[in-house]
């Protein structure tokens, strides 16, 4: 069983999602390795993974239509699924016409929750939040969040709909801390915000895409000694633990799904997690 966070008191989503990025290609599609992919979305989901995460530009669709694919065999009702319209395609008209794909490619007439993929100063959040809320008014999809946002921007969304931000998606793991790849300030400023309005946090690359060699590598290894652990399941592990915290590594095979399972199952000591608090930049 995944544990679940609750956002704004009412809204259930599994701390673990599976991440599709490169699944199917990727930003065209790639049709080589989808007896893989199916396969391994496949697993998840037979595993326990409701919560499955991709993104219009994710292998031009086709992760998308991936997950359609699979999921006709199961019980939509119990499964959360997340994507994102691409931050070069925000005007209104585009929008509305993203999500109308990403339902077709997905097979399904909703979606779980809908993101910004990242912002775009070119285009007034305005007009994309005017789609949006049409969208959630016509139950296309039934709850939204952003990604890659900073304070100022999230602030700026807030006024604009009367719905809550259900999460924001971060680069966020135990060495990436307050400088990403898109963001600066993630544990500074952005997730203390996001938590005082109750917006969860969706942490992308969460095991820092298997680089054993960043500095600090050796203390998760040194911690996952302790409890029979791998240095990732200890920063996955770390991760979940923290609150209003889901993650969505990428999983391709069935070891890598169990493993990240597991990890979940483990209660490590406070003073584990104070030592890894105390990790990254």
């Amino acid at each position: 069983m995944i544990p679940e966070i609750t956002i704004h008191n009412t809204i259930n989503f599994p701390k673990l999602g599976l991440g599709t990025w490169e699944m199917g290609g990727r930003s065209k599609p790639d049709y080589s390795k989808d007896d893989v992919w199916l396969k391994a979305i496949s697993f998840a989901l037979e595993s326990g993974i409701r919560h499955l995460d991709t993104a219009a530009i994710y292998g031009g669709g086709h992760s998308e239509e991936l997950i359609g694919k699979v999921i006709k065999t199961y019980d939509r009702s119990q499964l959360c699924i997340t994507t994102k319209v691409s931050g070069d395609k925000l005007r209104y008209d585009e929008v509305i016409r993203s999500a109308e794909q990403s339902l077709k490619n997905l097979g399904t007439n909703y979606i779980d929750l809908f993101l910004i993929h990242w912002p775009d100063a070119t285009v007034p959040l305005s007009e994309t939040m005017k789609a949006f809320n049409r969208l959630l008014n016509e139950k296309a999809i039934l709850h939204f969040g952003l990604s890659n946002f900073p304070v100022p921007l999230i602030r700026e969304v807030m006024q604009l709909t009367d719905r809550p931000i259900l999460t924001n998606q971060i680069e966020y793991n135990v060495f990436t801390r307050n400088k990403g790849s898109y963001n600066t300030g993630m544990e500074r400023e952005i997730i203390p915000f996001c938590h005082e309005n109750g917006i969860s946090i969706t942490a992308w690359r969460p095991v820092m895409k298997g680089d054993v060699t960043l500095p600090g590598h050796a203390t998760l290894a040194a911690v996952g000694e302790k409890y029979g652990l791998s240095s990732f399941q200890v920063a996955l592990n770390w991760l979940c633990s923290k609150p209003l915290m889901m993650a969505i590594p990428k999983m391709s095979s069935e070891q890598h799904i169990r493993q990240n399972i597991e990890a979940l199952s483990v209660n490590m000591d406070a003073e584990d997690y104070d030592l890894l608090d105390r990790l990254g930049n």
